[in-house]
């Protein structure tokens, strides 16, 4: 690829112009990623990269299913850069969040069709909000920030075992210097002499919780690199004739390279600076909003419809945690990045000396929550729950569970609840945690164990582990019956078969037990917010005295989640009954929206009506648009079938 500079420019401004229409018709997008890289992006397809020139735009092809032994037609993403090959460059993009801006520079490079965008975060389709390694223009799986890195060093490191003269070329976001894993990487870059690697950083100086500089600072980044070994540039990330003519100079003969580029998140579209700083995503407030930047976009945009009121109640959490902590000035919360994703925001606020942000450092941060743990403090974590247990489960074994310390561990978007892809989502946490001794873990389902998730985290003498809601989530249990630790609620009462339930699966369960019901099938159904320890006599009794067995049903995989719980405490007794465990199937999942998910994985009503269905060996005939039909209310936390 050869194209000139006016034909880059011509690039940089087609990125922008289709993110901008992106973000505007579909009510949010990555627009500031877009604004601050389209240069560094066009620059690096339009000169910088030695692919194999693009024959065709390809049409990004449907999901087709995870990696795995059983699934030999998977492919990745990387087929949109062409053959590979010894002398051809490798891409990978680091940061995944930046993976619609990726899809429009591949439209503008020619690479892949412009209807693929169309395709952005639908479900069944692989071009993922969050990019995984199938994505358009992916080769590894790099969401959870910093890994995709070390894989990149990987390859290069095995290319140069190979003899290959093409480089590994990476582009990474200024966050991702706040986690440790990325300067564990360039130590061993540096140590290992890979002269392969080429870095191309967006500085634009933000990220989710605002400005850099007050979230977690990362400078003088150029000093801190030079002194691990890396060859560095700062340039003007706008300037082409910068980025080009240091992506395409001659190679160190040891060190790798890295281009820090200094940029503009509002460049092109000043109307941004108001949003300033949170810049991260670009959400609207009202259609006045949309239509100004449309305006300024030069773009059509249709008026929206109303939204209406559905009921449900908006960001539980935020406004309870602030109420409650008011007098408990031992009570601090820390933030790795999200704080604004998990509800604290009111907190930061309203108690600003006891807020911590801890950048993107989960590692660190549950060590940290240790040692104000040690000193009397209550620390509260608060990120998605897969930056939990996975990013820092040694740190939690060693600095929080051994020494049996308060810190309680809030996890947001458990299970199938984010199209973020699997990089996103909690699908093995319980399994995980469970595991640790001396580790508590609830769940919630509702707004109502949302608002009583606090008490009962405080009356636990050690850490815990709460799967929670946020956003908009219904009230199905009386205010008035908060959760308890060791207790269950009864839901329904019934001797033909046991129904055990946790989080939003309770909900699904409701709509087909009302209906079951209907159709002369008596159910126990039990609503479970402890899943460890797990000792409730009332859920084994039922069992125990049902006339078919029992069905676990989970956002989870079954492996050591619900379902293993029941199956062990079953074993345990020598019960002889029939268990049936609804959840993921030893599978990872992929980015699509949360009722796609559940009905494709076999988590929805309808699945648990099959489920009684073959249990009970009795044909119901009960359809979709039956359950479809049934209006969830709130239930009591005993048997009491009017609440049903």
């Amino acid at each position: 690829m050869n194209y000139s500079k006016q034909d880059i420019e011509k690039m940089a401004e087609g990125i922008r112009r289709r993110v901008l229409h992106h973000t505007i018709n579909n009510d949010g997008g990555y627009l500031s990623q877009a604004c601050s890289s389209a240069e560094i992006l066009s620059s690096l397809y339009g000169r910088i990269l030695n692919l194999e020139p693009a024959a065709k735009p390809f049409l990004p092809a449907k999901f087709n299913g995870v990696p795995g032994p059983g699934n030999k037609d998977y492919k990745n993403g990387s087929f949109f850069h062409g053959a590979k090959s010894p002398d051809y460059d490798r891409f990978f993009l680091s940061p995944s969040q930046y993976s619609l801006v990726l899809y429009a520079a591949l439209i503008e490079a020619g690479r892949m069709d412009e209807q693929g965008l169309a395709e952005f975060n639908k479900d069944g389709s692989t071009v993922e909000m969050i990019g995984a390694e199938h994505s358009p223009g992916m080769e590894i799986m790099s969401g959870s920030l910093g890994q995709g890195i070390s894989q990149g060093f990987g390859i290069a490191m095995a290319r140069k075992l190979k003899g290959e003269s093409g480089r590994c070329v990476l582009f990474m976001s200024d966050g991702e210097f706040q986690i440790g894993q990325t300067w564990e990487a360039l130590q061993a870059a540096a140590f290992h002499k890979l002269n392969n690697i080429l870095i191309y950083v967006d500085i634009n100086g933000y990220q989710c919780d605002g400005k850099m500089t007050d979230v977690m600072n990362i400078e003088p980044l150029h000093k801190r690199l030079e002194a691990f070994g890396i060859r560095t540039f700062r340039i003007d990330g706008h300037d082409i004739d910068e980025l080009v003519q240091h992506g395409t100079m001659e190679r160190d003969s040891e060190k790798p390279t890295c281009v820090l580029c200094d940029t503009n998140p509002h460049r092109c579209i000043e109307i941004l600076q108001k949003r300033a700083p949170k810049y991260h995503y670009v959400r609207f407030g009202s259609f006045d909003e949309k239509r100004e930047l449309a305006e300024a976009g030069r773009i059509e945009v249709a008026p929206s419809g109303k939204k209406e009121d559905n009921g449900l109640l908006s960001k539980v959490h935020a406004k309870n945690l602030v109420a409650w902590a008011k007098d408990k000035p031992e009570v601090v919360v820390l933030s790795a990045d999200l704080t604004s994703s998990t509800e604290i925001d009111l907190f930061r606020d309203s108690y600003p000396h006891r807020f911590f942000s801890m950048g993107i450092a989960e590692q660190n941060m549950l060590s940290f929550a240790g040692g104000l743990a040690r000193e009397g403090y209550v620390p509260l974590i608060h990120t998605f729950a897969v930056f939990i247990y996975r990013r820092a489960f040694d740190q939690i074994a060693m600095s929080v569970a051994y020494p049996n310390l308060p810190v309680k561990m809030f996890g947001f978007l458990p299970g199938i609840m984010t199209p973020g892809g699997a990089t996103h989502q909690a699908i093995e946490d319980i399994a995980v945690m469970r595991a640790l001794p001396n580790m508590t873990i609830l769940e919630t389902g509702d707004a109502t164990d949302v608002e009583s998730v606090l008490d009962a985290a405080m009356s636990v003498n050690g850490p815990v582990y709460v799967r929670i809601l946020r956003g908009e989530i219904p009230r199905l249990f009386d205010k008035t019956e908060p959760l308890i630790v060791g207790k269950s609620r009864k839901l329904s009462a019934g001797d033909d078969l046991v129904l055990v339930t946790s989080g939003i699966c309770t909900e699904e369960a409701l709509r087909a037990s009302t209906v079951l019901k209907a159709s002369g099938i008596d159910i126990s159904h039990f609503h479970v917010t402890t899943l460890k320890p797990f000792n409730d006599e009332n859920i084994l009794s039922a069992i125990e005295k049902s006339k078919y067995g029992v069905i676990t049903m989970e956002n989870h995989t079954i492996i050591g989640g619900l379902g293993t719980i029941i199956a062990e405490k079953m074993a345990e007794r020598g019960m002889n009954k029939k268990l049936t465990r609804i959840g993921l199937r030893d599978t990872f999942v992929h980015g699509a929206s949360k009722e796609y998910l559940m009905r494709e994985h076999g988590l929805d009503a309808m699945a648990l009506v099959k489920a009684v269905e073959i249990m009970t060996e009795n044909n119901t005939g009960i359809t979709e648009s039956e359950l479809a039909a049934v209006r969830i209310t709130a239930v009591h936390s005993d048997a009491k079938a009017e609440a049903l």
